[in-house]
């Protein structure tokens, strides 16, 4: 895995006498910073997957639209993960409210619909569609589509006249308030104040919490994340990441968790990687930035990148001493190549301890 990796000026200095001013991007290790970075690329969609993901929308969009369908839907857009561009591959639910008209809904009292029977008329209508036939369940206060390699949420609602939208309540008897578009806003601007890096760090949270099985409500990770970054600066992922775990408690609602437990064991293990987070901090600034490395490993799992430590060592320990050696490629070796002049090392490289 090729990755950037930055030099002492020094260094740079000697490689740029080489004629090979590029080197520094041609290494095969990482700074802990690199990896956080390579981790985002790891779990961020694809264009592809994206394109993908526009299509289908497209095609349920259509038949929900249609007047002869019986659904009386008004409009429809997606929210969520996708709709905010926090979402992380491998791809999982995409969410698409359902505006219904409330003149076509109401019973005879001028009531809403009970939720129940809302979400069983739209089931029916597209588990008997071709494209969708079997591939369609209720899940809860939503109807769920399942595809060969992602998901769709249809959420059905009721726009209310001072903002906001009426969806069904998760015990389906009621309907209770929602508004996902003043969360977008609120992420988006936030996001904006943060130099656009709330995102990606929201991202590497939500991967987290998917390795750990989901306790915590995707949204409420961008709620906390919103709160947490609307007073707080940070200048590169790892701190935004050790910010978040170090604050989430103080931002975290019980009332956001299917369960008292599940929010118990969120917060447990929410503290957990703090306390790892905070250590691997304080090696990093003891120089021990391969320790730090493999605590960030620990936390994160299989997509954060594997660091070859000791071939960071060996060569940080040939350009300290005068062994290194550049050549025609640009690849460094110990052997073959021109000789790079005597440095100190890798700029915020892997620790030698």
């Amino acid at each position: 895995m090729s990755i950037k990796l930055h030099f002492h000026d020094k260094f740079a200095a000697n490689i740029s006498g080489h004629g090979y001013c590029g080197i520094n991007q041609k290494i095969n290790m990482a700074t802990l910073l690199q990896s956080i970075n390579q981790l985002i690329d790891n779990i961020t969609v694809t264009d592809r997957q994206e394109e993908n993901i526009r299509q289908s929308l497209s095609n349920i969009d259509g038949y929900l639209l249609k007047k002869e369908n019986g659904l009386n839907i008004t409009r429809t857009f997606t929210n969520g993960s996708y709709e905010r561009d926090t979402n992380i591959r491998p791809l999982d639910d995409i969410d698409m409210f359902a505006v219904l008209d409330f003149e076509k809904w109401k019973n005879e009292y001028g009531n809403y619909p009970n939720p129940q029977s809302v979400l069983s008329r739209m089931k029916n209508y597209l588990n008997d569609l071709n494209d969708y036939k079997d591939k369609v369940k209720q899940d809860r206060p939503c109807v769920t589509i399942e595809l060969s390699n992602k998901s769709f949420d249809v959420l059905p609602s009721f726009e209310q006249p001072g903002g906001g939208y009426l969806i069904p309540n998760y015990d389906l008897k009621s309907w209770t308030y929602s508004y996902p578009e003043q969360l977008t806003k609120d992420l988006d601007d936030t996001h904006k104040l943060r130099n656009y890096k709330l995102k990606p760090t929201i991202k590497i949270i939500k991967y987290w919490n998917r390795v750990i099985g989901k306790l915590i409500p995707s949204y409420h990770i961008e709620e906390i994340a919103i709160n947490i970054f609307k007073v707080n600066t940070f200048v590169n992922y790892e701190e935004s990441v050790r910010l978040w775990f170090n604050n989430a408690e103080y931002h975290m609602q019980s009332i956001k968790f299917n369960s008292n437990d599940d929010y118990n064991a969120a917060l447990k293990k929410i503290k957990k990687v703090r306390d790892k987070l905070n250590d691997a901090k304080k090696k990093l600034d003891d120089g021990k930035e391969s320790e730090a490395l493999l605590i960030w490993k620990d936390v994160f799992g299989k997509e954060f990148p594997t660091v070859d430590v000791e071939e960071a060592k060996s060569l940080s320990k040939a350009l300290t001493e005068g062994g290194l050696k550049i050549g025609s490629s640009g690849a460094l070796s110990t052997s073959v190549g021109t000789a790079i002049s005597a440095s100190k090392g890798f700029f915020n490289g892997v620790s030698q301890e």
